[in-house]
């Protein structure tokens, strides 16, 4: 396995295109496209939010049949906009799929923005020409910077994997750098491979490398309602289906996802620190998830690691009211490496020396249950000032 400069350009068998429509702002790259040169198959994973966006329900209804590309808008969600903004989504998608050559119902949409606005159709529909014809096998990197809100860099990814005598690719772009939270995948993350696989075999490992990826990072806590990561492959039918092939691609995936999921972590709104939270000795990984993901989104704990405040303290509560199975007198904490909480005992520091140590931008919080042998691990992020900044101003 060998990762690759650059992104989805990599991967054979695809085009893309971005164009400066207006949808909300001038002079910005806020509509693109993703076009299978032949029929693909698609794996979809989404928001569980139950107030979700018109592409959500667009693209639920369409991966279970063969699609040809996917429409991206970015700076509007087309979210909280009823039938209207459903049959805008239709609309938009079948003239793609017209321009394309393409079936009507075989564009799949996503969408990311300020939430309660109606697109801008007929703005959108004018834009739809020029974007199609321009699209390019060499054009991978304009759909990750066209895909970004409050992102401050384009994130992207692609890994060489061999399945046999054959070499294969597998490359991803994402965005989000806030309302990032799992139980989905947390942002918009399209991937793209030229092995073909049956649909099945597509969906179960997409949804296991999301689980151990995508959905082990947080930022705030707040789920959107048009999270949405998508696969596609060629619909092929002879596909790869010896589990040499099958393990090899995943692992590639896993690490492209993996990728992702650090580079957003790291662009997260406000973000001054990385920050690991790994859990070991659980009883199962059911609850070794459960504690990472109380630490990860508790805002004392993120607060207190923005000020360099070694307060383990809060992880401890965090970890208490997670829903895991714990108990005081086996759980231990620390800090990269620094032992602060030991078995249910406090151990004594320097508290200037840790402060010192909070202040790198790269940190390890260690959980031992003390209970059994599962483990798990999330990504997250401080809190800081800027984050209110962000997000006070957001549709203002």
């Amino acid at each position: 396995m060998e990762f690759m400069e650059g992104g989805l350009e990599n991967v054979s068998g695809y085009r893309f295109s971005a164009v400066e429509c207006g949808i909300k702002y001038r002079d910005r790259l806020d509509l693109a496209l993703i076009a299978g040169d032949k029929p693909c198959h698609a794996a979809g994973v989404f928001t569980i939010n139950r107030v979700f966006a018109a592409p959500v329900r667009l693209c639920r209804e369409r991966t279970g049949f063969p699609v040809r590309g996917i429409l991206i808008n970015a700076t509007n969600a087309n979210a909280c906009t009823g039938e209207e903004g459903y049959a805008n989504a239709v609309e938009l998608t079948a003239e793609t799929a017209r321009l394309l050559g393409a079936p009507e119902n075989s564009i799949l949409m996503a969408s990311t923005g300020v939430i309660g606005v109606q697109l801008p159709v007929e703005k959108m529909l004018k834009s739809l020409p020029s974007l199609v014809e321009g699209a390019s096998a060499a054009k991978g990197g304009i759909v990750a910077r066209a895909i970004m809100t409050t992102d401050t860099f384009a994130k992207e990814c692609a890994v060489r994997f061999s399945a046999g005598e054959k070499s294969y690719t597998v490359a991803g772009a994402a965005k989000g750098s806030g309302m990032i939270a799992p139980n989905m995948a947390t942002l918009l993350a399209f991937l793209l491979t030229d092995i073909p696989l049956a649909k099945a075999d597509l969906d179960a490992i997409f949804r296991r490398c999301v689980g151990e990826s995508l959905n082990a990072i947080t930022i705030d806590g707040d789920m959107s309602t048009n999270d949405t990561a998508l696969l596609l492959c060629p619909a092929s039918p002879s596909p790869r289906s010896d589990a040499p092939a099958l393990s090899a691609f995943e692992e590639a995936l896993l690490a492209v996802l993996k990728r992702l999921a650090e580079l957003l972590a790291r662009d997260g709104e406000g973000a001054t620190k990385l920050v690991r939270v790994r859990v070991r000795g659980a009883a199962d990984v059911s609850d070794a998830r459960l504690a990472a993901r109380a630490i990860a989104e508790s805002l004392l704990v993120k607060t207190a690691l923005f000020g360099n405040d070694p307060n383990w303290g809060r992880i401890a509560c965090a970890v208490g009211y997670s829903g895991a199975r714990v108990e005081e007198g086996t759980l231990s904490i620390s800090i990269d490496e620094a032992r602060l909480f030991d078995r249910g005992a406090p151990v004594a520091f320097e508290r200037a020396e840790m402060a010192s140590k909070l202040a790198k931008k790269e940190l390890v919080i260690s959980v031992d249950l003390g209970l059994g042998d599962a483990e798990a691990e999330f990504i997250t992020t401080d809190l800081s000032y800027d984050y209110v900044k962000i997000n006070a101003e957001y549709t203002t």
